[in-house]
């Protein structure tokens, strides 16, 4: 399975959150059933942003994205299309929309998020790191 993996699933697991072992466990799976997890670029440069604002610690945070780059099948960037695309949604959360679309051009089957409700308009399944482990153990 091919999944876009939305920024607060990284900053979870990577800043040792509330839901930690939930990210953590997640990624391990998924790495297991050897599932394509997808990242935007854009997500890269807000997960560093937030990390350096919470550890007020430029390496540190650096260090962060890096582990992203380990996690991840795949960095996509965001195309002009994705773009414009956005651009024209009745999305409240341009960020979200754009998402949505790079998750799309990319043949993604599902978007990974702690935060359902910002994807109610994708047409992809939407699931939390717990709703995919839910069906890691049904297999």
């Amino acid at each position: 399975m091919k999944v876009l993996v939305d920024t607060n699933v990284f900053l979870e697991y990577l800043l040792k959150r509330d839901d930690y072992q939930t990210a953590r466990d997640f990624f391990i799976q998924s790495v297991m059933h050897r599932h394509q997890m997808l990242v935007t670029s854009m997500a890269i440069r807000d997960i560093g942003y937030v990390a350096q604002r919470e550890l007020h610690d430029w390496k540190k945070a650096r260090d962060i994205q890096n582990k992203v780059y380990q996690v991840c099948s795949k960095v996509i960037s965001v195309t002009t299309d994705a773009a414009i695309e956005s651009l024209f949604t009745d999305w409240k959360d341009y960020e979200d929309s754009l998402q949505n679309e790079c998750a799309k051009e990319n043949g993604c089957l599902a978007i990974v998020t702690y935060n359902k409700k910002d994807y109610c308009n994708s047409p992809l399944l939407i699931c939390t790191p717990k709703e995919i482990l839910d069906m890691y153990s049904k297999t």
